[in-house]
């Protein structure tokens, strides 16, 4: 069995109104498939749910109430690299506060990538 390089793309943004953009961004490096998931940070649930971190409501009150969580999973490295570079122009880098962030991890197994629609 040959091993593959298969990659593993995740994208957190703070701003669902970026969702579409950022999906755009995807199908234009021809990554398909992505799965979105409503998420929270770690400070709004910890000035919601934990009183000495009460203090951080007024940090998590200026965030989005959820965030969006993209990941999708490509065999071909230089897309992922394509998507990274656009989508790092997109947020500058990431660079300002509360606007999320992107990382990508190697898959060393995967069944059922690149099943075609009947």
């Amino acid at each position: 069995m040959q091993e593959e390089n298969i990659q593993a793309l995740f994208i957190i943004i703070d701003d669902p109104e970026k969702l579409e953009p950022v999906l755009e961004v995807l199908l234009e490096c021809e990554i398909r498939g992505a799965t979105i998931m409503e998420t929270q940070g770690m400070a709004k649930v910890l000035a919601t749910h934990i009183p000495i971190f009460f203090g951080l409501r007024d940090l998590a009150n200026r965030e989005h109430q959820h965030n969006r969580t993209i990941f999708a999973i490509s065999k071909h490295p230089e897309k992922i690299a394509q998507a990274m570079e656009k989508l790092s122009a997109m947020f500058h880098n990431f660079e300002e506060a509360c606007t999320g962030m992107m990382f990508v991890l190697p898959v060393t197994k995967a069944v059922g990538l690149g099943r075609k629609l009947p």
